[in-house]
């Protein structure tokens, strides 16, 4: 199963973050090679970079795909300097969701 994981608001992290540890250990334990994805945009984007205690190089070590929106980087002024290692950048959240659903990912907004 391929999934994509939605957070824009920081309240969420800490369930996001347990909702993909616990689907990627379901993964591994199934032999399931699909891919995880975790979208950033809105306000969460903040908890993006560098410093921050939202570790999502870990993520990034351990496969998930993090990217981060530009559109709400922008409206913050954070560049991809400021970025915590191994994120990638999307022009727009919106439209990678779009993508993402459209090539069967399965979306969970936690």
């Amino acid at each position: 199963m391929n999934v994509i994981f939605h957070i824009d608001e920081t309240d969420r992290w800490q369930t996001a973050l347990a909702n993909i540890k616990n689907f990627s250990e379901w993964q591994k334990q199934h032999a399931d090679t699909g891919t995880i994805e975790l979208l950033i945009n809105g306000e969460a984007v903040e908890q993006a970079v560098t410093g921050d205690a939202i570790n999502l190089e870990q993520l990034v070590n351990n496969g998930i795909d993090v990217a981060v929106c530009q559109n709400a980087m922008r409206q913050r002024q954070i560049t991809h300097t400021d970025l915590q290692q191994g994120v990638r950048i999307v022009p727009a959240g919106v439209v990678e969701l779009a993508m993402k659903q459209t090539e069967g990912f399965i979306y969970i907004k936690p």
